[in-house]
């Protein structure tokens, strides 16, 4: 085949660049944009730790929350934070990022509120409901007061426990 002959056949049939609304067809397990729910959210930075593109960010300068942040221009779409979140907080869908210039579109923040720990009082991020059930089993007042504490005063509580069960040699 010359060279000729290759060309005349290229060009005939015409274009074979996608338009941007032309998108070409994926996967099923095709992961998309990651959203996340601040209210499960702990603040672990599990997410931002397994990120190896560095799509992921927390700032924890605020005084009032702790900021997520999020740029979908540096995702892999690997879905690595999905599967590492704890608490379930972060999800895909498939949905695709759109295409065009604006940049900011593709930057997304989400505020995760601190409370305040119910023994000691400093600013934190209390165990989401639903991850407490999974972590404790059932839910009782213990569990509802251990969500409420913060990591230091959970452990002390903890430790009082098994202190106080060895000391009368009561079975939890």
């Amino acid at each position: 085949m010359s060279i000729f002959s290759i060309l005349r056949h290229n060009l005939g049939h015409g274009s074979r660049t996608r338009k941007p609304d032309d998108l070409p067809p994926r996967a099923a397990p095709f992961r998309g944009l990651i959203e996340q729910d601040p209210t499960l959210c702990t603040g672990c930075r599990n997410c931002s730790y397994v990120c190896s593109p560095k799509a992921i960010q927390f700032d924890d300068t605020g005084e009032l929350a702790l900021e997520w942040a999020y740029a979908a221009d540096q995702c892999c779409f690997c879905g690595l934070c999905v599967m590492y979140c704890p608490t379930q907080a972060l999800s895909n869908n498939g949905v695709l990022p759109q295409v065009g210039h604006d940049q900011s579109a593709l930057h997304f923040t989400n505020e995760v509120p601190y409370h305040s720990c119910i023994s000691c009082g400093t600013q934190m991020i209390p165990i989401p409901a639903q991850a407490a059930a999974k972590f404790f089993g059932e839910v009782t007042e213990n569990t509802e007061e251990l969500r409420l504490m913060c990591h230091e005063c959970r452990r002390r509580a903890a430790s009082e426990k098994i202190r106080d069960a060895f000391i009368t040699g009561e079975k939890s």
